[in-house]
C-alpha cells in the first residue's frame, strides 16, 4: 500500500528473517520493488514516519529507539500502546520495556477517536476495532442501561499471525472451528477500557473462534439493556456517527466476511431478538487491512493531514 501512495517517497523496509531476499521472491503478490534490510542497517535520522509490526513486548523497544533517532510519526501495530497504563498493561502482557512512552500514545481508531496529535499510533487490534466501532455509538447514548455486553468472534488463521503453530496448522484448522483465550483473551481489557472512553461500559465477555478461511473477521455481540432500542433506530446512530468517515458503513442486511475481505471497510448492522429482549449487533472487517495494516496507513494519512482515504481508494 505505502509504494503506491501519492505521499510517500523513498520507503525502507526491514525484517529481521528476510533481510537481503528482495520483497517480490518473499511475497510474490505483492507488487513492491527493493529488497529487505536488516533493521540495524535502516537509517532512523532520514525517516518521517515508521510502522513497526513486531509482537507485542518486542516493539516498544524499537518505538522508543525510531523516536530517538528523530522519527517524527511512529504507527506501532502490536499491543504494547493500546492499553491507556502500564500497570493494566503488565497485568495482561508482562513487564514494559518504554513505560515513559504511554503518556504519547494515540489509541488509533480515528472514527471514535479523531485523529493522532502525537508521535505515537497505537493501532487498534483486529477483534476490538470490529467490536469498538459496533458498540461506541450504542455506548454514547446508552451507556448507563447497558447491563451486559458479550462478544463471539470469528477469524481467519492469518489473525494468528505467520509464526507457525500447531493450532494454525493447516491439518488442525481445516475442516474445524474451535473458541480459544477465554475468559481471558488478551483483547479484552482493550475492548472495555476503549469503551469507556466513550461511555458508562460494563465487563465484556469476549470470546473468539478460529475458523478455516485465511482472511476475514466476524463479530456477533449481545448487548442487553435496560431498554432495547430498535434496530432501524440503531442504524440510524451508526449513520449520524460514522457519516464523515469512508470506511465504515451500515446496512440493515447482516455482513458477511466476503462483504470486506481485501477491503478497509467496516460493515455494521443490527438486530433485535424481541423475544429475549437482546440487542444484536454485527460487525466485519479484513483483519489485516481495517484491522491491521489498512487501518495503519489511514492513521498515517489523518496524522499528516492528508485525507484519510488516500492511496486507500481502491480498498472502499
Amino acid at each position: 500500500m505505502l509504494s503506491g501512495h501519492p505521499k510517500v517517497g523513498a520507503l525502507g523496509v526491514a525484517s529481521r528473517g528476510y533481510a537481503g531476499q528482495a520483497i517480490g521472491d518473499v511475497f510474490p503478490q505483492i507488487a513492491a520493488d527493493g529488497e529487505f534490510v536488516a533493521p540495524d542497517a535502516l537509517d532512523a535520522s532520514v525517516l518521517d514516519v515508521a510502522f513497526v509490526a513486531y509482537g507485542h513486548g518486542e516493539s516498544a523497544e524499537t518505538v522508543q529507539e525510531l523516536l530517538e533517532a528523530g522519527v517524527g510519526l511512529v504507527v506501532d501495530l502490536s499491543a504494547d500502546f493500546r492499553l491507556p497504563d502500564v500497570g493494566l498493561y503488565e497485568e495482561w502482557y508482562g513487564s514494559h520495556p518504554a513505560p515513559g512512552l504511554f503518556a504519547e500514545a494515540h489509541y488509533g481508531l480515528p472514527e471514535v477517536f479523531g485523529a493522532a496529535d502525537g508521535r505515537i499510533v497505537a493501532n487498534p487490534g483486529c477483534y476490538p476495532t470490529a467490536a469498538i466501532l459496533a458498540l461506541a455509538p450504542v455506548v454514547r447514548r446508552m451507556g448507563a442501561g447497558i447491563r451486559s455486553v458479550t462478544v463471539n468472534a470469528l477469524s481467519g488463521v492469518s489473525g494468528a499471525g505467520a509464526k507457525p503453530s500447531v493450532k494454525t496448522h493447516f491439518v488442525s484448522a481445516n475442516e474445524n472451528a474451535n473458541a480459544y483465550g477465554a475468559p481471558s483473551h488478551r483483547h479484552t481489557p482493550e475492548i472495555e477500557t476503549m469503551l469507556r472512553r466513550v461511555g458508562e461500559t460494563p465487563e465484556v465477555t469476549f470470546v473468539p473462534h478460529l475458523i478455516p478461511i485465511t482472511r476475514g473477521e466476524l463479530e456477533t455481540i449481545v448487548v442487553d439493556l435496560d431498554e432495547t432500542p430498535a434496530a432501524e433506530e440503531v442504524l440510524g446512530w451508526y449513520a449520524a456517527d460514522y457519516a464523515d468517515w469512508a470506511f465504515v458503513e451500515a446496512r440493515p442486511e447482516y455482513p458477511h466476511i466476503a462483504h470486506v475481505a481485501n477491503t478497509n471497510r467496516c460493515r455494521l448492522s443490527a438486530a433485535v431478538d424481541e423475544r429475549a429482549g437482546k440487542l444484536l449487533l454485527f460487525s466485519a472487517v479484513d483483519n489485516l487491512l481495517k484491522g491491521a495494516s489498512g487501518a495503519a496507513v489511514q492513521n498515517m494519512n489523518l496524522a499528516l493531514g492528508y485525507p484519510e482515504d488516500l492511496g486507500l481508494e481502491h480498498l472502499k
